[in-house]
């Protein structure tokens, strides 16, 4: 109990002296941390994949959003192909899928493939009762709203392989955030981390200087297409990306970097003819020179860096790019 109007005021300014203490403090830190950000690149190239495992749609200005990049109210892999169990169908297992083309809509998106008319995917699906499915992406139960038999019809068609459908995840579906789905190695995923149907986390840079230096292990040179990033970085020393804890995009953008993203059988598909390389390439090269520490220890081979945003905004080519490098242990 405070007896008298001076002890009071003793209390007041204590608390008034520790609050302004702790914004001194948290001010600093912040200011000593925006210190550590470098220029790094410029954006070249800003890929959205609306359809999982179907080509991507290039763009000079995107929407990054807790949910992946979004173009003309589209998100980044909000449709996914299922097999008749649910479970989601990629290149891996049908390398006709990189022939899919995919065009934003008014109302959502259009697939086109070699010898098949066009179908057109609605994001304005409403949700009821009997259209929610439940489907996995790895081991990861989510949801889905069914995009219907002729959607269904198409997919089945054009792969040769009956019972397919067609998922669109909606917001109002259970959320799926893939701090559950940390990979064995370290990751910096929150609750907060959300995504569709991506395999993992919600965003996947490349430089253009790690693509050349790649290439020259390989026979044949790939283009970023192999490889099916959302945001190409230009200007960079080849590989340094391995060593970047954050990023800023323009003026306001913020990702964190979460971890190298593995690499499998999907980058041996050629994306335009949709078929797998004879010779394993470029997963036997990835392999041989991109299997690092940590991720050796786990047997993979990493190309790329998957991140998550903090600070949501526009980007667009051209964009500067900043990067905290990771403190030395």
């Amino acid at each position: 109990m405070l007896e008298n109007i001076d002890d009071r005021l003793k209390f007041l300014l204590g608390l008034t002296a520790a609050a302004t203490a702790k914004y001194l403090a948290t001010w600093w830190l912040r200011e000593k941390r925006q210190d550590r950000f470098e220029l790094v690149g410029t954006v070249k190239e800003l890929i959205c994949y609306p359809v999982k495992s179907c080509k991507g749609v290039y763009v000079d200005e995107a929407e990054c959003t807790k949910f992946g990049l979004k173009v003309d109210g589209v998100f980044d892999r909000h449709w996914m192909v299922t097999r008749d169990n649910g479970r989601f169908l990629s290149q891996r297992q049908e390398p006709k899928m990189a022939l899919i083309t995919v065009k934003v809509t008014e109302s959502g998106v259009e697939l086109s493939a070699p010898g098949m008319s066009p179908c057109q995917l609605s994001r304005d699906i409403q949700k009821t009762r009997n259209n929610i499915s439940k489907c996995t992406v790895w081991d990861c139960n989510t949801q889905g709203l069914d995009c219907g038999d002729a959607a269904g019809q198409w997919v089945s068609q054009y792969l040769g392989k009956p019972g397919l459908r067609v998922m669109f995840y909606s917001h109002d579906l259970e959320k799926r955030t893939f701090i559950n789905e940390t990979k064995p190695w370290f990751t910096r995923t929150l609750e907060t981390d959300y995504c569709g149907y991506a395999d993992w986390a919600t965003y996947l840079f490349l430089t253009t200087s790690s693509l050349e230096a790649l290439n020259k292990h390989l026979k044949k040179p790939l283009t970023m297409k192999s490889f099916r990033p959302n945001i190409v970085i230009d200007g960079t020393d080849a590989f340094e990306e391995d060593d970047w804890e954050e990023i800023i995009i323009g003026d306001k953008v913020q990702m964190r970097c979460l971890s190298a993203c593995d690499r499998c059988v999907l980058t041996t598909v050629d994306p335009e003819k949709g078929v797998k390389s004879e010779d394993g390439e470029p997963l036997k090269t990835l392999k041989r020179i991109r299997s690092i520490p940590p991720y050796d220890k786990y047997n993979e081979c990493v190309f790329g860096i998957n991140a998550a945003p903090d600070v949501c905004g526009t980007v667009q080519v051209g964009d500067p790019v900043y990067a905290i490098r990771k403190l030395q242990q």
